[in-house]
């Protein structure tokens, strides 16, 4: 298992179901499809078991990029297909960004393209959407590709999902901010994309919470777009108005921008959810060395999720079949194994000594962790 974050996962998470059928039965391209008819994939429980033929090449749509976090996910994306194309196991991949971030009808043709490419038999999708991907991915399933899709959920049937459960993600989040307010104050909520899959599984864990803590009220929210520029703008406005602030509610590659902003009104929070990266701690440990009455947690959504789709997609694509306990219908839960808190703050800042400012904690499966995923 890739360790950046800690020695993470051989153990893998969740129930239940199904896998992995067969598209056809000779394995021959013109069983799988052509211009005339379309591939009879077989669905074993909730998962189609797509077998290309001929050398692997992937086409990776990372739905969005210019965010520290995303482009870490791409770096990471690139070193595990490079450690495939040197073990002889991937031919090439190709990685097509979205030019407008998180637009949902780019990301469709986008895989369109990657279905009408000769080359390409494996696409991975960290999706902008929930369900506007379906019918292109349908599209490219039918012509014999293998669909995986990587962080954010994705209803297209047969296609596995490897992703976070972000509900839980963020209700671990709000039970800290809850706790560290004892259940009371005022919230302000920078959330990442309006109508991304992942925020809006995220804003359900926060309702969760709130719901159980009722003296707690988010008095403003606005959109960080998951980058500390944004969110710092987006936290200053909301400040310029809204001076009497208990704990600001936000997620990944954006705390530092709020704390910023909070900092240069002069505003501090008493408890606010924080980026598992270098520049966040720094600040904090800044605030605990001056005592100040100041509480953050901080929990890794690990940009290497789109790696290990990758492993799981090659594996998947050479045959390998899927062990139906560790699957959840069609999902893959990849379990984050860490959170800190000032309990823990100086294991998180041993892992990110000599980091850049902009790095986060990350993780993602090596070969023998992803294999325990594998009958």
């Amino acid at each position: 298992m890739k360790k950046r974050l800690v020695s993470v996962l051989c153990a893998v998470a969740v129930l239940s179901t199904m896998l992995v059928g067969c598209s056809g039965g000779s394995g021959d391209k013109s069983d799988k499809a052509s211009s005339d008819s379309k591939s009879e994939n077989v669905m074993e429980g909730d998962v189609y078991k797509i077998i290309p033929e001929g050398d692997l090449v992937v086409g990776f749509t990372s739905g969005s990029s210019g965010t520290s976090w995303r482009d870490q996910m791409i770096d990471d994306f690139k070193e595990v297909a490079e450690e495939y194309k040197a073990d002889g196991r991937l031919k090439d991949y190709k990685i097509v960004n979205n030019t407008t971030n998180g637009d949902a009808t780019e990301q469709a043709n986008i895989i369109r393209d990657f279905t009408a490419d000769p080359d390409v038999n494996i696409i991975i999708v960290d999706a902008n959407d929930s369900t506007a991907l379906n019918e292109a991915i349908a599209e490219a399933q039918d012509a014999g590709k293998l669909v995986v899709i990587a962080d954010t959920g994705c209803d297209a049937p047969g296609a596995l999902n490897v992703q976070l459960d972000h509900t839980a993600w963020m209700k671990k989040n709000a039970e800290f901010i809850a706790t560290a307010l004892d259940g009371k104050g005022k919230l302000i909520n920078i959330n990442g994309l309006d109508g991304n899959p992942a925020d809006n599984a995220r804003d359900k864990g926060l309702q969760e919470v709130l719901e159980e803590n009722p003296d707690l009220e988010v008095v403003q929210k606005a959109s960080g777009g998951w980058d500390q520029t944004q969110a710092k703008t987006a936290c200053a406005q909301i400040l310029s108005t809204t001076k009497d602030i208990d704990g600001i509610i936000t997620q990944d590659g954006m705390a530092y921008g709020c704390l910023s902003a909070c900092e240069d009104a002069g505003i501090l929070p008493k408890a606010m959810i924080g980026d598992p990266g270098v520049a966040f701690f720094q600040e904090w440990k800044k605030l605990m060395d001056e005592g100040a009455d100041f509480q953050a947690c901080a929990q890794p959504n690990p940009p290497g999720i789109a790696a290990s789709a990758l492993r799981i997609a090659v594996n998947m694509a050479e045959g390998k079949e899927l062990d139906e306990s560790k699957l959840d219908g069609n999902i893959y839960y990849y379990q984050v194994q860490s959170f800190y808190t000032q309990d823990n703050f100086d294991d998180a800042m041993k892992l990110l000594d000599g980091k850049s400012d902009d790095y986060l904690l990350d993780e993602w499966f090596d070969e023998d962790g992803v294999q325990a995923l594998f009958k």
